[in-house]
């Protein structure tokens, strides 16, 4: 009798050992999956970030005309005039967000584009990124102004937030139910960025 309590203690005492292995490799499965998702996020954030500063930058270069440069100007759409090249030939260069991915876990989960062309000779689809939940731009005039003329853009606020597909766990939080697990995110907002070429004078 004693021999079968020994045996059975045992096998419960195992039992929580194991259970408590398991336990401790999940929690550490699902940490390391929230910083992986952290790192591509800000990874996915960055690169675009780069990418649209460096054309807005470049907006209206060889424009003689700056009130002609920006030709539209959404809440979530721009597309102006610019010398991408810089071989005196004018190019039409597009942002925007697409629709919503419906194959995608993450419902808020968009594309954003990035389109260029000639005017006139149609356009051609040069990147696009996944994962972007949010684009938004305000247009300002050279005094800070809001203003929906494209003629009198001169200042450009934006917002970006990309999300991963797939939810994960709070990395501070242990055994967190799966309920309550969110989408990783990175944030990034340029208040005052402002087209060299587009500066008006008087």
């Amino acid at each position: 009798m004693a021999v079968a309590l020994d045996m059975i203690g045992s096998t419960i005492l195992a039992s929580l050992v194991i259970l408590m292995g398991l336990e401790l490799n999940s929690n550490l499965v699902n940490g390391s999956d929230s910083y992986r998702a952290d790192v591509v996020v800000q990874e996915s954030l960055v690169s675009i970030v780069q990418a649209f500063e460096y054309d807005l930058r470049k907006m209206g270069y060889n424009v003689a005309d700056p009130t002609t440069v920006v030709l539209r100007a959404d809440s979530d759409y721009i597309s102006f005039l610019t010398d991408l090249e810089d071989n005196g030939v004018i190019d039409t260069v597009d942002w925007y967000i697409g629709r919503f991915i419906t194959s995608s876990p993450n419902p808020n989960d968009r594309i954003l584009f990035r389109r260029t062309g000639m005017p006139g000779m149609g356009s051609s689809l040069v990147g696009s990124a996944p994962g972007v939940t949010l684009f938004g731009l305000r247009y300002l005039d050279q005094n800070g102004v809001p203003t929906t003329l494209t003629s009198k853009i001169w200042i450009i606020e934006t917002s970006l937030r990309v999300e991963s597909p797939w939810k994960v766990q709070d990395a501070g939080v242990l055994n967190q139910k799966y309920s309550n697990w969110s989408y990783s995110a990175a944030f990034w907002r340029q208040t005052r960025l402002a087209g060299r070429n587009l500066k008006r004078h008087g």
